[in-house]
């Protein structure tokens, strides 16, 4: 700690607790490196902050962590590191590093402890990282506006900031660029035809509330700078700013300590198994497609039994408001409609509370059930984006570099049987050394993309728990919805049955009791 001038953070002694739970271990140059991609520094300068420690046998004690985190919070703040800087620091408080939430941390000391290659982690973990909502901003009276806004509120960092929809596809665009070998939703449509704009802007804002769940609790996501960004930076021109402050930024193979060893990473079977699970993942994502539809029809029956009951009530009070007087010509002296008429104004009540629930069931179907289902949608078909781009863009490049380097030495030994010049040889084989390294790097790249979609695969599997979810949903509010339903009928069958034996008099001309032949309601 002799390098160290500044009082110690308890951020550091967190991190400390999270690597060595028993307090005297020592920290290995790989979990440091895990721990330290968190930060969004380069390679190069994650290689010289572990230079700059006193490392014994590739692992470093307490001391020298605390002064690692110090000489990356420096870097972030973009100054050149050096011992120096430490010994001259004057703060009261060393700085502290971003490294995500401690959750995230957690998580990642657990996939660090196991194997490379499996995800490690558990559907409540992801969703205990974070639960962002999604709301939309009330247009204020008197004001013309062009755009909707809306109102993000992330638990995690417990902010709460306004953005329009195309600060969300600036977001998308970045997260495109750091995680091109991630699933990354898509995003909905900026405007549907043949849609109201009220309807439209409801499934909008759950589609854009799915997109941010999703990011914010996928692993390798949740606690990165552009995610933190987009949850919290709470000044103007988002669109603007997000491109100012992350321009240039490396992707995530850029940062990746284990990017270059990817190969290792990568078992000889993984194209095979590649192919298979693209496939079954094809016929899952029709079912849940399918799963969905049906969900959403529903809700949507009980949103329209609500309207019908609804309608069923005004139509009573249409009846009873009915101020004509029917002659004993047409009525023969039989009072029956009078009588229900005056009947109807309380029976539409009923009704209308019937109404109410029908509507309140929808949207619990709707919430519970149908949204959940659109969740699981979404994060397969990003799934299949993720595969495309896999193999129609990094594989493709690399068959590429591939092709171009062969053309290289077929021109290399028509140079040799021509006697071309030495200079000229010489500028070929430069560009064979060239492309070599090209091949070589696109290799890496597409080993690495592998190795994510093996991670990546296992996450999509790991979220089929949404189905447990959704059909313990369906079954929950089927059965509250129909006890609630039956209550109403039940408080509504006695004005039922006394209407009808009111009608009943009437017809017999006395005030008899209903005759046997008279309809019965059996509870």
């Amino acid at each position: 700690m002799s390098d160290l001038t500044g009082a110690v953070p308890p951020y550091y002694r967190d991190v400390y607790d999270i690597l060595c739970p028993t307090q005297n271990e020592q920290i290995s140059q790989t979990l440091f490196a895990n721990v330290l991609t968190k930060s969004g520094l380069e390679r190069a300068i994650l290689s010289q902050v572990w230079d700059m420690l006193d490392s014994k046998d590739g692992f470093i004690n307490r001391s020298n962590l605390y002064k690692g985190l110090a000489l990356v919070a420096f870097a972030q703040q973009g100054k050149t590191i050096s011992d120096k800087l430490l010994q001259n620091f004057t703060g009261q408080e060393l700085p502290k590093p971003n490294l995500g939430n401690i959750d995230g941390l957690k998580i990642l000391l657990q996939q660090s402890k196991k194997s490379p290659t499996a995800l490690n982690v558990t559907y409540s973990q992801c969703c205990a990282l974070d639960t962002v909502q999604v709301t939309i901003v009330p247009e204020k009276k008197g004001i013309f506006l062009k755009h909707v806004e809306y109102e993000i509120t992330s638990q995690h960092h417990q902010c709460t900031v306004k953005r329009r929809y195309n600060d969300f596809v600036a977001f998308h665009e970045l997260l495109q660029q750091i995680f091109p070998y991630r699933i990354i939703p898509r995003l909905p449509p900026k405007k549907v035809l043949m849609s109201s704009d009220k309807e439209f802007i409801e499934t909008r804002r759950k589609a854009l509330r799915r997109f941010l769940n999703i990011v914010s609790r996928h692993p390798a996501m949740n606690d990165s700078q552009a995610l933190k960004f987009f949850l919290t930076y709470s000044g103007h021109e988002v669109v603007h700013k997000i491109k100012e402050q992350f321009r240039g930024s490396a992707d995530e193979y850029m940062k990746s300590p284990i990017a270059t060893q990817a190969k290792d990473l990568v078992p000889p079977d993984t194209p095979t198994e590649f192919a298979a699970s693209k496939e079954q993942m094809k016929q899952v994502t029709s079912h849940i497609q399918r799963l969905r539809d049906m969900a959403a029809r529903i809700s949507d029956r009980s949103k329209g039994n609500a309207m019908d009951m609804l309608g069923f009530g005004k139509e009573l009070i249409g009846l009873g408001n009915d101020s004509a007087v029917a002659s004993r010509w047409a009525t023969g002296g039989n009072n029956v409609l009078g009588v229900m008429k005056r009947a109807f104004g309380s029976l539409s009540v009923e009704f209308s509370n019937i109404a109410e629930k029908h509507s309140l069931q929808g949207i619990r179907e709707e919430e519970g059930v149908v949204d959940q289902l659109n969740t699981l949608y979404d994060l397969l078909i990003a799934y299949h984006d993720l595969c495309e781009r896999h193999e129609k863009g990094v594989l493709r490049e690399h068959h590429s570099a591939l092709k171009k380097y062969g053309a290289m030495k077929t021109k290399r030994i028509a140079a040799a049987v021509t006697n071309m010049e030495q200079g000229g040889i010489d500028k070929i084989e430069s560009k064979i050394v060239a492309q070599e390294s090209e091949i070589q790097q696109r290799e890496n790249r597409s080993y690495f993309s592998l190795h994510c979609i093996h991670l990546e695969t296992q996450l999509v599997y790991l979220n089929m728990e949404i189905l447990s979810e959704v059909v313990s949903t369906l079954v929950a509010t089927q059965i509250k919805g129909h006890q609630e339903m039956a209550k109403l009928w039940e408080d509504l069958a006695p004005s039922v049955t006394n209407l009808l034996s009111s009608t009943d008099s009437q017809r017999n001309g006395s005030a008899s009791p209903m005759s046997p032949n008279s309809p019965k309601f059996n509870w």
